[in-house]
């Protein structure tokens, strides 16, 4: 997978798919939606998770391209934040309590401050998260309170 721009991926919940013989249409709860083409590969699973998606009510990751274009949908992970600092380097260092490695907000992700205040709350109150992030690097690419996406509490770390 191509290493996503974080302006461009986001966690959205999928309430409609229209599908045709160029792809889907993906409808999002928050409203707006994007085209996901059937060419290329990867399209089967990609539309696999935009299902489960819709069927479950978590977020996915959804990466646009140009216009409303989505060029790749992401699994998204929740999860307890345990532990959020600040780095030497450009990012500030989360661990979470269910998932190994550490994971990287970076300093110019342009809603640092929006998903770090997010995250802080989240500690002080031991609540879940949905995320998703960048691979190998394991960056913060967006995160929302696990209530907001009407995330089951009995599903920690659940993979898709």
């Amino acid at each position: 997978m191509p290493e996503m721009l974080t302006t461009q991926t986001r966690l959205h919940i999928v309430r409609e798919i229209q599908e045709d013989a160029s792809g889907a249409t993906l409808r999002f709860q928050e409203g707006g939606e994007g085209c996901l083409g059937s060419g290329g590969g990867g399209y089967t699973a990609r539309l696999r998770l935009a299902r489960r998606s819709r069927e479950r009510q978590h977020p996915v990751g959804v990466a646009f391209g140009e216009g409303q274009a989505i060029v790749d949908l992401l699994r998204a992970d929740n999860d307890v934040p345990a532990e959020l600092r600040e780095d030497r380097s450009e990012s500030a260092a989360v661990l979470f309590q269910g998932h190994d490695g550490v994971f990287r907000l970076k300093a110019d992700h342009p809603e640092y401050q929006r998903i770090r205040a997010l995250l802080d709350e989240a500690i002080r109150r031991k609540e879940q998260v949905w995320f998703i992030a960048g691979k190998p690097n394991l960056a913060l690419l967006d995160v929302l309170p696990a209530g907001s996406a009407g995330a089951d509490p009995q599903t920690n770390g659940s993979r898709s």
